[in-house]
């Protein structure tokens, strides 16, 4: 892409316009005594220009502003949202990158997930390409138990993973990675309340909220997914990228309680849950 044409699209919004150094030469403006109230719109567009540059010269080993990547990504009924969501708004921050929302079946009629946020797909299976950089499967719960019993979009999964680069999950997504037979021999997480699953598909399961093995990589339960997607973004485009789009999304959790893992939460409200979950994880254990 030619200088000219980059700036344009960044000013127009997209991918890192508003990142690190515009941020800095505009603080430091602010703090001058002799600094204007605000910028011109010449001013501004300028300072954007100056810093959408500096991010072009990084371009190297450990930097790559622009890319071809293929991401789909699977949409069923009942999915969870923020387990898509997530990944997703790191992924479409790489420029020049193309994401596929896949439905389930053979339309484009809208998915709505389990919490009743309602996803409209922009490819059927038939119009996913061949060859991905990425294939990601979100998870959930009763959604993910009747997609597990859905022999065609298993097949699906299992098609794709086979000529994608990175196979992917969040949550109980890595349950339909399992049920399509990606997981022998691999270590794998998944939501800690049905982490105890994944052997009965021949995975080593580990507490973690990033596993890699290999070509596979899978994302701990739903919030996970955005320290999923970030490690995927360095691994494409390098560690700056991933900085850079951490620092536009403001991610710098500080929850107001400690309470985000079974092995920091108390024991009433851990085993409680853990109870809750009980009935679906049985079921799970009946699907697979």
């Amino acid at each position: 892409m030619k200088r000219r044409q980059f700036t344009k699209l960044a000013l127009l919004g997209g991918g890192l316009a508003p990142l690190l150094p515009a941020c800095q030469s505009l603080a430091k403006l602010q703090a001058s005594p002799t600094a204007p109230a605000h910028l011109s719109k010449a001013e501004a567009e300028a300072m954007s220009r100056q810093a959408h540059e500096a991010f072009m010269g990084l371009n190297g080993d450990d930097f790559k502003m622009m890319g071809e990547e293929h991401i789909a990504m699977l949409l069923y009924p009942g999915f969870a949202a923020l387990d898509l969501v997530g990944p997703q708004y790191l992924f479409a921050s790489m420029m020049g990158a193309k994401i596929y929302l896949i439905s389930p079946a053979d339309d484009l009629k809208p998915v709505t997930s389990g919490e009743g946020l309602v996803i409209v797909p922009t490819h059927t299976p038939s119009e996913c390409p061949e060859t991905l950089d990425i294939f990601f499967v979100p998870g959930g719960a009763n959604g993910t138990l009747e997609a597990m019993k859905n022999a065609k979009l298993i097949d699906f999964i299992a098609r794709r993973a086979a000529s994608s680069t990175y196979v992917t999950s969040v949550c109980t997504g890595s349950l339909l990675l399992g049920k399509a037979g990606l997981l022998k021999g691999k270590k794998a997480t998944s939501h800690w309340t049905m982490l105890e699953l994944l052997p009965e598909f021949g995975a080593i399961p580990v507490k973690q909220r990033v596993v890699w093995d290999g070509k596979l990589i899978t994302g701990g339960g739903v919030t996970a997914g955005i320290d999923f997607g970030l490690q995927i973004v360095a691994a494409l485009r390098g560690k700056t990228y991933a900085e850079a789009i951490q620092l536009q999304a403001e991610y710098d959790p500080v929850p107001p309680y400690d309470s985000g893992s079974p092995e920091k939460a108390e024991p009433f409200v851990r085993d409680n849950i853990k109870g809750i979950f009980s009935p679906l994880a049985e079921k799970f254990r009946l699907a697979i």
